[in-house]
C-alpha cells in the first residue's frame, strides 16, 4: 500500500516536468501586422489594388484597413470569398459584422486566400479590393 502512492507521485512529478519541457521549448509566434495601402491606408487610389504584390503574409498576420468615415460605407471594407471578389459583391457576407465602420479596422488572416473588398460596388469596380495570400 505504501508503494502505490509514491508510484503515483513519482509519475505526477515526472509528467509535470515533461509538460514544462515541452512548454519551453516551443517558440510563441505572434503574426506580423500590415497596414493595407501603407501610409495612404485603405483608399480608392490606383495602386491599390496591387498593394499586396511583393510582400509575404502568414496566417495570423493582422490587416489593418485606415479610411475615412464620412463617408459612410463607402470606405468600409468587407471580407468576401473569390466569386464576391471577382463580382464586387459583398451582398452575401456573413463575417461582414467584423468591420466595425471604425476607421481603423483589424481581421486576422487565415491560410489560402483572404479577399476583401469596399462595401461600396462601384468603388470597388474602379479597384478599391485585395486579394491577400497566407501561407
Amino acid at each position: 500500500m505504501n508503494g502505490a502512492p509514491r508510484t503515483s507521485n513519482s509519475v505526477i512529478v515526472i509528467s509535470s516536468l515533461l509538460i514544462c519541457l515541452l512548454v519551453a521549448g516551443f517558440e510563441i509566434v505572434q503574426g506580423k501586422t500590415h497596414v493595407v495601402g501603407d501610409v495612404q491606408g485603405w483608399d480608392l487610389y490606383p495602386n491599390l489594388i496591387n498593394w499586396p504584390k511583393g510582400k509575404q503574409f502568414y496566417s495570423g498576420d493582422v490587416l489593418v484597413f485606415n479610411y475615412d468615415t464620412k463617408g459612410g460605407d463607402l470606405y468600409c471594407p468587407a471580407k468576401v470569398d473569390k466569386s464576391g471578389y471577382d463580382k464586387c459583391d459583398c451582398s452575401s457576407v456573413k463575417m461582414r459584422n467584423r468591420f466595425k465602420g471604425t476607421g481603423h479596422d483589424h481581421v486576422q488572416l487565415t491560410k489560402g486566400y483572404n479577399y476583401f473588398i469596399s462595401a461600396d460596388k462601384d468603388y470597388c469596380g474602379f479597384g478599391m479590393k485585395i486579394a491577400v495570400y497566407a501561407k
